[in-house]
């Protein structure tokens, strides 16, 4: 959740005609239908992707009847989809249900599901042509219109309820390179669902997200939701439902019971074990309420995304009546498993919903400064979820924003304040830690936070109202080597690697990259080069140079802006700003900088940024930083002609906690070779490597935090840190007290 989503709940009784009729007239359509809260009475959803890759490619459409448990739907008469771009109206789809009664059937109650993917009584294309935009007309660039309505009886009244939709055909894949896949770390499926939010079954996202050009989606559903096993006070399980796929290969209904599986998280767990595939992965994850431990803000609810094997208790809302939440932050945190690690969700979204004094929501508050050094002392934390949803367009009317969304009316606080305030935020931690025992690697994610919002986001309650957020809007790119590519992803767990490491982009669109390319032949994957979320040691150099690389597509306008930004203790600075469209490369492009030539000293952290023209609030990419050890000591001994003669080793503090420095030497005058240091615990178990890379003669610096190599923390006793180079080995013992 990634704003103030209270509203009073209520019924609101919808006045209109009254058609009173015993069954449907063929093409007869009746008043619109009443709209209710989540929960209170049945819900219509009907949703598709904002965008699809490019014309060849069917648009998944879904209906959803929601909640008919609590006021069932007489009869379902049709429903039907029309193309009405630009002002036409072109029957796609026409699906007669023959009267059928829904919520009258277990399976039915909560979430009645139907996605089609290809045409129904079209005039002109045979039934089961696949939805693409080439078989409707369109091709890259364009917009293609929806309406999807339901005619149905409630009690005596036919009534029909429509929602307009807008697809943007794709001018293709979206610009990642090879190795490099993208999806969404922060979204909610039908296993979010209480009073104020509700998700879409996964089907429906697996089918959305793949046409859209996603490779993989975390389900980061809210901890208070998936404990459920039936209603609780503000959260409410989904026992059985059913969901139907039409596709061209035929129609199939999937009935789940999820009752069999003993809590909401296991349900979620089987329908991502069911669609997780090399076409596409799923991994079931969790937006965790914790309690926070500021000054300011005690025992409030924090958000966090935990990326765990296994359930967290955190049962509470933090709303009236379930407050304060738990686990604390702290206590959260420690109950993460040996792989697990967690972000801090949108840290800077005011989740409070106060007045007269009390907070009526769930009793929310911004990460502050306590929380943040509170998490920051756990190696299970990675860093900032700085990036969350992508709000530029607001409207009032959630069933056909189109009108206000093309005349520009705003949201509150729309894009990207929030985001430009969360790169502030990450720069002061990044730039604190330098100025401390550094680099305690601080990382930065991005993600939509939608709730279903396959097209655009809409809130249902007393103020109605959508936003151009979506799945998908917000990406968080991984590199991911090893072979891999469209149709043989690479495994969750090898997403997750590069998650928890670092090595990822947050982008809303274009993509951006950079790396030490120290031999200069292009590739910066190599031993001795420094890609994303890497650290190492600059020595004297002829040239460092620094590869910087970018791509973006029409829909996201060219790159004009890249910046390269260095942080160290003392602050940030740009290195480097140009514009790649005044070359011609405001699409694709590439350029080299040669960091030897700035007579950097001591730890720096780079990072760059990327801002493009689409005539609107442009789109934006980020990459997460790379360290350097920029070793002067060496260049200046170097210099001297003292000289370095021999191989040596030594540690500081000994004993230590939480750190200890590492300072080795490589005879001097010694070419680029590999250089490796690694820890090993009292049985001669490796722990961690520090350094495994090519190195030149001189003075080095590594840091040891006490953590082995899947950040977790080690236990207190002896250790050793072992030097190899050139055949040749140094050995120091240490001693870590807590």
């Amino acid at each position: 959740m990634n704003e103030r989503r209270f509203r009073t709940a209520c019924v609101c009784l919808g006045v209109g005609v009254v058609v009173l009729a015993a069954g449907p007239v063929s093409g007869q359509e009746g008043p619109k239908g009443p709209l209710y809260d989540n929960t209170y009475a049945k819900d219509f959803i009907m949703d598709a992707p904002w965008r699809v890759i490019d014309g060849e490619t069917a648009i998944p459409i879904t209906i959803i009847l929601k909640d008919c448990d609590v006021d069932d739907i007489r009869e379902l008469h049709w429903i039907r989809i029309w193309d009405v771009t630009g002002g036409g109206s072109a029957l796609l789809w026409d699906h007669d249900f023959d009267d059928e009664r829904i919520g009258d059937d277990p399976s039915e109650d909560n979430f009645w599901t139907y996605i089609t993917t290809v045409t129904e009584g079209h005039a002109g294309l045979p039934d089961g042509t696949p939805l693409t935009p080439a078989n409707l007309g369109y091709g890259a660039g364009d917009a293609v219109q929806l309406k999807v309505s339901v005619y149905y009886r409630d009690d005596i009244i036919n009534y029909t309820n429509s929602r307009y939709l807008r697809v943007q055909v794709g001018h293709g894949a979206f610009p990642w390179p090879e190795d490099w896949y993208g999806g969404d770390t922060h979204y909610h499926t039908m296993y979010t669902n209480n009073l104020y939010e509700f998700g879409v079954p996964v089907p429906a996202v697996g089918l959305s997200a793949v046409a859209m050009g996603l490779h993989w989606l975390t389900a980061t559903d809210h901890s208070c939701d998936l404990d459920e096993t039936g209603d609780g006070s503000y959260s409410y399980a989904t026992h059985q439902w059913e969901y139907t796929v039409q596709s061209p290969s035929g129609t199939q209904t999937v009935y789940r019971d999820n009752p069999s599986y003993g809590s909401s998280w296991n349900a979620l767990g089987a329908d991502v074990s069911d669609l997780d595939s090399p076409e596409f992965r799923l991994y079931r994850g969790v937006e965790i309420n914790v309690a926070s431990v500021d000054g300011d803000s005690w025992q409030k609810t924090l958000h966090a995304l935990f990326y765990n094997p296994d359930y967290i208790h955190s049962p509470l809302s933090g709303a009236l009546g379930e407050r304060p939440v738990y686990p604390s932050l702290p206590d959260g945190l420690d109950a993460l498993a040996a792989g697990g690690f967690a972000y801090a969700a949108h840290p800077l979204s005011d989740l409070s919903a106060e007045w007269a004094g009390l907070d009526w929501g769930v009793n929310g508050a911004i990460w502050g400064d306590e929380d943040l050094e509170t998490a920051l002392g756990s190696a299970k934390f990675r860093g900032l979820e700085a990036f969350n949803t992508r709000r530029t367009r607001y409207s009032s009317n959630q069933n056909n924003p189109w009108a206000d969304f093309d005349a520009g009316v705003p949201p509150d606080d729309p894009y990207p304040n929030e985001l430009l305030a969360g790169i502030a935020l990450w720069d002061d931690l990044l730039v604190a830690d330098l100025a401390g025992d550094g680099p305690r690697k601080v990382f930065f994610t991005g993600g939509s936070d939608a709730h279903g919002d396959l097209n655009y986001s809409s809130h249902l309650g007393l103020d109605n109202y959508a936003t151009d957020n979506a799945i998908g809007k917000v990406q968080t790119v991984v590199y991911v080597p090893g072979g891999y590519g469209p149709g043989n992803l690479p495994p969750v767990s090898a997403i997750l690697d590069a998650l928890r490491a670092g090595r990822a982009v947050v982008t809303d669109g274009p993509f951006l990259e950079i790396g030490l390319d120290r031999d200069g032949d292009g590739d910066w994957y190599e031993a001795g080069d420094l890609a994303i979320g890497d650290d190492g040691v600059a020595g004297p150099a002829a040239s460092l140079p620094l590869r910087i690389r970018w791509a973006s597509l029409p829909e996201f306008g060219p790159a004009v802006s890249v910046d390269l930004v260095a942080g160290s203790a003392d602050g940030t600075t740009t290195l480097l700003s140009f514009n790649p469209n005044d070359a011609g490369q405001g699409y694709s492009g590439n350029t080299t900088f040669d960091l030897a030539t700035l007579g950097l000293g001591g730890m720096h952290y780079l990072r760059a940024e990327l801002l493009t023209d689409d005539g609107d609030a442009g789109h934006r990419a980020h990459t997460n930083p790379i360290w350097i050890l920029f070793d002067q000591i060496s260049a200046a001994a170097s210099a001297a002609s003292t000289g370095i003669a021999d191989l040596d080793l030594a540690v500081s503090p000994n004993p230590f906690n939480p750190a200890v420095a590492i300072t080795f030497s490589i005879p001097d005058g010694s070419d680029l070779s590999p250089v490796s240091l690694r820890i090993y615990d009292c049985r001669g178990q490796h722990v961690r490597t520090l350094v495994d890379a090519a190195s030149v003669g001189g003075l080095h610096r590594a840091v040891w935090d006490g953590t082995d190599a899947d950040g977790a923390p080690v236990a207190s006793g002896v250790y050793f840190c072992r030097l190899c180079w050139d055949g040749r080995s140094r050995t120091q013992r240490m001693v870590l007290l807590k």
